[in-house]
Protein backbone atom coordinates (compact mmCIF):
# COMPACT_ATOMS: atom_id res chain seq x y z
CA UNK A 1 0.00 0.00 0.00
CA UNK A 2 2.97 2.04 0.49
CA UNK A 3 3.69 2.54 -3.38
CA UNK A 4 0.01 3.07 -4.16
CA UNK A 5 -0.24 5.98 -1.51
CA UNK A 6 2.32 7.50 -2.47
CA UNK A 7 1.13 7.69 -6.41
CA UNK A 8 -2.78 8.37 -5.18
CA UNK A 9 -2.83 12.23 -5.50
CA UNK A 10 0.37 12.30 -8.29
CA UNK A 11 -1.83 10.27 -10.59
CA UNK A 12 -4.99 11.75 -10.43
CA UNK A 13 -6.18 14.13 -13.17
CA UNK A 14 -5.41 17.79 -11.27
CA UNK A 15 -2.73 16.94 -9.10
CA UNK A 16 -0.76 20.01 -9.16
CA UNK A 17 -4.30 21.98 -8.61
CA UNK A 18 -5.07 19.73 -5.55
CA UNK A 19 -2.37 20.14 -4.15
CA UNK A 20 -1.88 23.48 -4.60
CA UNK A 21 -5.39 23.86 -2.86
CA UNK A 22 -5.77 21.99 -0.29
CA UNK A 23 -1.87 23.41 0.57
CA UNK A 24 -3.39 26.68 0.82
CA UNK A 25 -5.91 25.26 3.17
CA UNK A 26 -3.72 24.05 5.59
CA UNK A 27 -1.32 27.40 5.52
CA UNK A 28 -4.96 28.95 6.13
CA UNK A 29 -5.96 26.24 9.25
CA UNK A 30 -6.07 28.76 12.18
CA UNK A 31 -8.96 30.11 10.81
CA UNK A 32 -10.36 27.13 11.11
CA UNK A 33 -12.85 26.93 8.63
CA UNK A 34 -10.05 25.58 5.81
CA UNK A 35 -9.44 23.06 8.80
CA UNK A 36 -12.62 21.62 7.83
CA UNK A 37 -12.48 21.78 4.41
CA UNK A 38 -9.30 19.74 4.69
CA UNK A 39 -11.04 17.17 6.79
CA UNK A 40 -13.99 17.04 4.64
CA UNK A 41 -11.43 16.49 1.60
CA UNK A 42 -10.30 13.36 3.50
CA UNK A 43 -13.34 11.76 4.19
CA UNK A 44 -14.17 12.08 0.52
CA UNK A 45 -10.58 10.61 -0.08
CA UNK A 46 -11.70 7.61 2.55
CA UNK A 47 -15.07 7.16 1.02
CA UNK A 48 -13.87 6.65 -2.46
CA UNK A 49 -10.93 4.84 -1.89
CA UNK A 50 -13.20 2.85 0.45
CA UNK A 51 -15.56 2.03 -2.39
CA UNK A 52 -12.94 1.49 -4.86
CA UNK A 53 -12.69 4.74 -7.16
CA UNK A 54 -8.65 5.49 -6.73
CA UNK A 55 -9.38 8.59 -8.65
CA UNK A 56 -8.70 11.30 -6.48
CA UNK A 57 -11.46 13.57 -5.37
CA UNK A 58 -12.20 17.19 -6.33
CA UNK A 59 -12.13 20.52 -4.65
CA UNK A 60 -16.26 20.84 -5.31
CA UNK A 61 -19.47 21.28 -4.11
CA UNK A 62 -17.65 23.46 -0.69
CA UNK A 63 -20.89 23.34 0.87
CA UNK A 64 -21.25 19.79 1.52
CA UNK A 65 -17.27 19.45 1.76
CA UNK A 66 -17.60 22.00 4.58
CA UNK A 67 -20.54 19.86 6.60
CA UNK A 68 -19.00 16.43 6.13
CA UNK A 69 -15.35 18.29 7.77
CA UNK A 70 -17.32 19.57 10.62
CA UNK A 71 -18.68 15.91 11.06
CA UNK A 72 -14.98 14.61 11.28
CA UNK A 73 -13.70 17.12 13.41
CA UNK A 74 -16.43 16.68 16.03
CA UNK A 75 -14.89 13.08 15.89
CA UNK A 76 -11.54 13.89 16.11
CA UNK A 77 -12.51 16.44 19.01
CA UNK A 78 -14.42 13.92 21.22
CA UNK A 79 -11.43 11.38 20.81
CA UNK A 80 -8.73 13.75 21.70
CA UNK A 81 -10.93 15.57 25.00
CA UNK A 82 -10.92 12.32 27.04
CA UNK A 83 -7.26 12.27 27.62
CA UNK A 84 -6.75 16.36 27.86
CA UNK A 85 -9.48 15.90 30.84
CA UNK A 86 -7.65 13.35 32.20
CA UNK A 87 -4.75 15.12 32.19
CA UNK A 88 -6.65 18.48 33.93
CA UNK A 89 -7.47 15.96 36.61
CA UNK A 90 -3.60 14.92 37.19
CA UNK A 91 -3.03 18.61 36.84
CA UNK A 92 -5.01 19.15 40.00
CA UNK A 93 -3.57 16.48 41.89
CA UNK A 94 -0.03 17.82 41.04
CA UNK A 95 -0.91 21.65 41.91
CA UNK A 96 -2.77 19.58 45.19
CA UNK A 97 0.24 17.52 46.12
CA UNK A 98 2.86 20.53 46.03
CA UNK A 99 0.64 22.65 48.34
CA UNK A 100 0.02 19.65 50.69
CA UNK A 101 4.01 18.44 50.40
CA UNK A 102 5.33 21.78 51.50
CA UNK A 103 3.21 21.77 54.70
CA UNK A 104 5.20 21.10 57.87
CA UNK A 105 5.77 17.58 59.90
CA UNK A 106 4.96 14.22 58.28
CA UNK A 107 1.51 13.93 57.36
CA UNK A 108 2.02 16.67 55.18
CA UNK A 109 5.02 14.66 53.25
CA UNK A 110 3.11 11.78 52.94
CA UNK A 111 -0.21 13.00 52.08
CA UNK A 112 2.14 15.19 48.87
CA UNK A 113 3.69 11.96 47.95
CA UNK A 114 0.55 10.02 47.64
CA UNK A 115 -1.17 13.00 45.53
CA UNK A 116 1.71 12.92 43.61
CA UNK A 117 1.72 9.26 42.73
CA UNK A 118 -1.61 9.51 41.81
CA UNK A 119 -0.91 12.63 39.36
CA UNK A 120 1.77 10.62 38.06
CA UNK A 121 -0.38 7.37 37.36
CA UNK A 122 -3.13 9.91 36.04
CA UNK A 123 -0.32 11.46 33.34
CA UNK A 124 -0.08 7.38 32.71
CA UNK A 125 -3.38 6.98 31.77
CA UNK A 126 -4.05 10.23 30.01
CA UNK A 127 -1.08 8.46 27.67
CA UNK A 128 -2.19 5.00 26.96
CA UNK A 129 -6.40 6.63 26.45
CA UNK A 130 -4.68 9.33 23.89
CA UNK A 131 -3.01 6.29 21.95
CA UNK A 132 -5.53 4.78 21.92
CA UNK A 133 -7.53 7.20 20.77
CA UNK A 134 -5.57 8.27 18.36
CA UNK A 135 -5.40 4.33 16.92
CA UNK A 136 -9.70 4.36 16.91
CA UNK A 137 -9.75 7.61 15.63
CA UNK A 138 -9.18 6.57 11.74
CA UNK A 139 -11.72 3.45 11.96
CA UNK A 140 -14.11 6.48 13.48
CA UNK A 141 -13.54 8.54 10.64
CA UNK A 142 -13.68 5.63 7.63
CA UNK A 143 -17.54 4.52 9.70
CA UNK A 144 -18.64 8.48 9.46
CA UNK A 145 -17.29 8.70 5.76
CA UNK A 146 -18.98 5.85 4.92
CA UNK A 147 -22.94 6.72 6.43
CA UNK A 148 -22.68 9.90 6.07
CA UNK A 149 -23.52 9.78 10.39
CA UNK A 150 -21.46 11.15 13.48
CA UNK A 151 -22.95 8.60 15.55
CA UNK A 152 -21.47 5.52 14.06
CA UNK A 153 -17.94 7.32 14.99
CA UNK A 154 -18.74 6.10 18.47
CA UNK A 155 -20.14 2.94 17.92
CA UNK A 156 -17.99 1.04 20.14
CA UNK A 157 -19.20 -2.35 19.69
CA UNK A 158 -18.99 -2.03 15.84
CA UNK A 159 -15.50 -0.29 15.91
CA UNK A 160 -13.97 -2.45 18.48
CA UNK A 161 -15.11 -5.24 16.03
CA UNK A 162 -12.74 -3.13 13.41
CA UNK A 163 -9.57 -1.86 15.33
CA UNK A 164 -9.06 -5.82 16.87
CA UNK A 165 -8.71 -7.02 13.34
CA UNK A 166 -4.91 -7.34 11.83
CA UNK A 167 -5.85 -6.08 8.74
CA UNK A 168 -6.49 -2.55 10.08
CA UNK A 169 -3.74 -2.73 12.73
CA UNK A 170 -1.51 -3.02 9.71
CA UNK A 171 -3.22 -0.15 7.69
CA UNK A 172 -3.24 2.01 10.43
CA UNK A 173 0.46 1.35 10.97
CA UNK A 174 1.41 1.69 7.19
CA UNK A 175 -0.90 5.45 7.32
CA UNK A 176 1.62 6.38 10.54
CA UNK A 177 4.61 5.16 8.11
CA UNK A 178 3.34 7.90 5.55
CA UNK A 179 2.32 10.68 8.13
CA UNK A 180 6.04 9.83 9.69
CA UNK A 181 7.91 9.99 6.42
CA UNK A 182 6.09 13.20 5.37
CA UNK A 183 7.07 14.89 8.84
CA UNK A 184 10.33 14.00 8.34
CA UNK A 185 10.32 15.93 4.76
CA UNK A 186 8.85 18.69 6.05
CA UNK A 187 11.46 19.32 9.13
CA UNK A 188 14.12 18.90 6.27
CA UNK A 189 12.39 21.77 4.10
CA UNK A 190 11.62 23.59 7.39
CA UNK A 191 15.49 24.53 7.19
CA UNK A 192 15.10 27.09 4.74
CA UNK A 193 13.56 29.83 5.86
CA UNK A 194 10.40 30.84 4.88
CA UNK A 195 10.25 28.95 1.69
CA UNK A 196 10.81 25.45 3.50
CA UNK A 197 8.16 26.03 5.80
CA UNK A 198 5.50 27.45 3.42
CA UNK A 199 6.40 24.04 1.30
CA UNK A 200 6.01 21.96 4.21
CA UNK A 201 2.45 22.85 4.25
CA UNK A 202 1.64 21.06 0.40
CA UNK A 203 3.80 18.43 1.63
CA UNK A 204 1.67 17.96 4.14
CA UNK A 205 -1.48 17.63 2.58
CA UNK A 206 0.62 15.15 0.17
CA UNK A 207 1.20 12.83 2.62
CA UNK A 208 -2.14 12.75 4.84
CA UNK A 209 -4.37 12.35 1.81
CA UNK A 210 -1.98 9.70 1.04
CA UNK A 211 -2.54 8.09 5.21
CA UNK A 212 -6.09 8.76 4.09
CA UNK A 213 -6.15 6.69 1.24
CA UNK A 214 -4.13 3.71 2.86
CA UNK A 215 -7.33 4.08 5.59
CA UNK A 216 -9.92 3.81 2.75
CA UNK A 217 -8.53 0.84 1.46
CA UNK A 218 -8.00 -0.59 4.87
CA UNK A 219 -11.52 0.21 5.19
CA UNK A 220 -12.92 -1.96 2.69
CA UNK A 221 -11.20 -5.34 4.20
CA UNK A 222 -12.18 -4.24 7.57
CA UNK A 223 -15.41 -2.67 6.92
CA UNK A 224 -18.53 -4.31 9.40
CA UNK A 225 -21.36 -5.98 7.36
CA UNK A 226 -24.37 -4.56 7.96
CA UNK A 227 -26.90 -7.75 9.58
CA UNK A 228 -29.74 -7.51 7.68
CA UNK A 229 -32.67 -7.70 9.76
CA UNK A 230 -34.68 -11.50 9.81
CA UNK A 231 -37.60 -10.72 7.84
CA UNK A 232 -38.34 -13.54 7.29
CA UNK A 233 -39.27 -14.70 10.80
CA UNK A 234 -42.72 -13.23 10.85
CA UNK A 235 -43.55 -15.65 7.53
CA UNK A 236 -42.21 -18.57 9.37
CA UNK A 237 -44.34 -18.13 12.61
CA UNK A 238 -47.41 -17.70 10.24
CA UNK A 239 -47.03 -21.34 8.64
CA UNK A 240 -46.03 -22.60 11.99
Amino acid sequence: MLSESANYLRDGEDAVVTVAIGGVLLLASPLLIPSFLVLGYLTRVIRGTADGDDEPPAFEAWGDLLIEGVKAFAVTFVYSLLPLAVLAVAAVFGIGAAVVGSGNGAGGLFGGLVGGLLALLLVVVALVVSLAGVYVTPAALAAVADSGRVGDGFAVGTLWSVVTKRAYAVGWLTAVAVVFAGSVAIGLLSVVPVVGTIAGFFVQFYAIVAAAAIIGWTWTDVRPVATETAETEPAEGAVM
